[in-house]
């Protein structure tokens, strides 16, 4: 009896330490769909969007991008629902390229729907090891482009300028319209007579004595006057003149006497 009673506390030493390793594997056992993938194992593939999506605007891919010897990956896309020997993939404008980062259920690339035309496009999600051009390819095919077209503003017309002398005229401001101006009509042109040819003949002497002027309407007596008037004005004019000649003469003889005289004191 007393040999089973001191074997009984080891028995139960020994069944606890066995319960704590089973609690500690199991601990330790990786459950599905927690735990993420090692970054040494290849795992590419793009969780976002899933085959048949309507994207628009700016849409982030993910997804996971991995291997153990990993050295870049990128993202292409093209036109078309699925992929086949003839797509022509847009590696002139690659949503992401030369990615050196790997990425582990995040963001790989954003792409710009805008710029692109509405309609059917697959990805290409390409991962390149280290020392191996050729890459390892994930393929999302399905997918639908659909962006609101814009809509076109408006034209505005231009309001013709009226010319000048139209007499159109278009209001400033909102309100009553002014009244329509009154246009005159330009005058009517006048003919002219249609010029006649005359045919001058030769004159003879009676018809040249019967148009010339008589002597009497030559010297007419307005004439008379007018050169009687001329004639008492030149001569008075002479006349003043003759007086002050004479007058300066006096004054100049006057003087060179006084400076003689002058001379000889």
């Amino acid at each position: 009896m007393g040999s089973q009673k001191a074997m009984r506390p080891r028995g139960y030493r020994l069944w606890f330490v066995a319960l704590v390793l089973v609690l500690t594997a199991l601990a330790h056992t990786p459950q599905e769909g927690v735990a993420a993938p090692l970054p040494q194992e290849m795992v590419l593939n793009i969780t976002y969007p899933p085959e048949g999506t309507v994207l628009s605007g700016q849409v982030t891919i993910q997804g996971t991008a991995t291997h153990p010897n990993f050295y870049s990956y990128g993202l292409l896309y093209a036109s078309g629902s699925r992929v086949t020997a003839d797509t022509s993939w847009r590696l002139d404008d690659p949503i992401a390229w030369d990615m050196r980062n790997m990425v582990v259920n995040g963001v790989l690339g954003t792409w710009d729907t805008t710029k692109v035309p509405n309609g059917p496009y697959v990805l290409a999600l390409v991962v390149y090891e280290n020392g191996n051009d050729t890459p390892f390819v994930h393929f999302v095919n399905n997918l639908m482009v659909q962006n609101e077209e814009a809509t076109p503003t408006p034209e505005v017309e231009a309001t013709a300028t009226p010319e000048e002398g139209t007499g159109v005229i278009e209001p400033e401001t909102e309100g009553t319209l002014p009244p329509p101006p009154t246009i005159q009509q330009p005058p009517t042109a006048t003919p002219r007579p249609t010029p006649t040819l005359v045919v001058e003949t030769p004159s003879t002497g009676e018809d040249d004595e019967a148009a010339s002027p008589t002597g009497r309407e030559i010297l007419s007596v307005s004439a008379v006057k007018e050169a009687f008037v001329t004639g008492v004005q030149l001569a008075i004019l002479l006349y003043v003149l003759g007086i002050l000649y004479t007058a300066s003469k006096a004054v100049i003889r006057h003087y060179l006497r006084q400076l003689r005289k002058g001379t000889k004191s």
